[in-house]
């Protein structure tokens, strides 16, 4: 068997089931044992089984995740199964008494070597890690270290709508503006972005239209509705079934940098960053660093700081035509839309192994 260990709440989002859900569905296509994900809970039971996945619910904490341990005890057979685990929860030991049990891979974003048999870093900044992680294998204690690593944006495990081929032609002039802010958005960034983008005379003068995606665990949904529901500037888009087709009609993205800002890539939509947490700063100082992305900051730190500098991003957007076309094309040499593919590969090899 195959199991997949992911969760997602109103605190984390809901970034490690949806990539999770991408590798899913490639392993699927393979000749791969039967795959199960396991939750703490029931909170995105019903996104997976819509997905057609089976579900089994562990009952417990998300953050306690040592305390989950006597259960795969009871289910894992260590010669042929494989568990692959998406949780910033898990710690070394964690990984250390599970790989006792059964084959262990892991999502990694923090640098950090996990003693895993497969450890993948899919992010742009992921290459630069690389010494780090054949360093830790390469010391002393081998066995608490990962054997393989996956580093590198050939790894993004980016769902089925977004794999095939691009169509996005940037227009002469900015008229839709998308807003995403993750699957909680724990800021409330959404309300701060939009109403410094609505205050602004060159936006009012052009006649902008905006669109906000309210994740499933948006704890300020309702906050959203009262103040923006019957504004003729904003349409608000709940339970979005495609936002590949809301990205594609947008002419300026701005998303927290999350997994979106390589689902945006893989389209060519110009796109303005920020971030809340350490998980997501590396990613979005990469993408300044290597592209002409504008990176607004932290929105937890300086909410307010960060919603001005995405009004000056924007304002750029609407005055350079040029320079959206620079960030489409910079956008799309980041990523092919093969990860998830690959990542499945490098499972079904993992699954086989004596």
């Amino acid at each position: 068997m195959i199991y997949i260990r992911a969760d997602g709440n109103t605190a984390i989002g809901m970034g490690h089931v949806m990539r999770c859900l991408a590798v899913a569905q490639a392993v699927a296509e393979l000749d791969c044992p039967p795959l199960v994900f396991l939750t703490a809970d029931d909170k995105c039971r019903d996104m997976i089984e819509g997905r057609g996945f089976c579900v089994f619910s562990l009952d417990t904490d998300y953050r306690r995740m040592l305390d989950e341990l006597p259960q795969f005890e009871r289910i894992l057979d260590k010669k042929s199964d494989l568990v692959f685990v998406d949780s910033y929860q898990a710690s070394d030991e964690y990984y250390l008494k599970l790989g006792k049990l059964a084959r262990v891979a892991c999502f990694e974003d923090l640098g950090e070597a996990h003693p895993v048999d497969l450890l993948i870093n899919y992010n742009i900044y992921a290459p630069q890690l690389e010494q780090r992680y054949r360093a830790a294998a390469s010391g002393q204690n081998q066995d608490q270290y990962p054997k393989n690593v996956l580093l590198g944006t050939s790894y993004v495990p980016l769902r089925k709508a977004f794999q095939k081929p691009s169509s996005y032609q940037v227009r002469d002039k900015v008229t839709q503006i998308l807003i995403t802010t993750g699957g909680s958005d724990p800021y409330f960034a959404a309300g701060a972005i939009a109403d410094a983008l609505l205050g602004d005379t060159m936006m009012q003068q052009q006649k902008m239209h905006l669109h906000v995606v309210s994740g499933p665990f948006n704890q300020y949904a309702d906050a959203l509705r009262d103040r923006y529901g019957h504004a003729a500037q904003i349409t608000i888009h709940e339970q979005v079934k495609n936002l590949r087709s809301l990205l594609l009609e947008s002419d300026v993205v701005i998303s927290a940098a999350g997994s979106t800002i390589y689902e945006v890539s893989s389209l060519g939509v110009p796109m303005i960053v920020f971030y809340y947490a350490e998980n997501q700063r590396q990613g979005a100082e990469a993408l300044a660093a290597g592209t002409e992305i504008v990176n607004a900051g932290c929105f937890a730190k300086e909410g307010s700081a960060v919603a001005d500098r995405i009004g000056e991003a924007v304002r750029r957007c609407i005055d350079d035509s040029a320079y959206r076309e620079r960030l489409c094309q910079q956008e799309r040499a980041l990523v092919d839309g093969s990860g998830a593919h690959r990542i499945a590969e490098q499972i079904r090899a993992l699954c086989r192994r004596a």
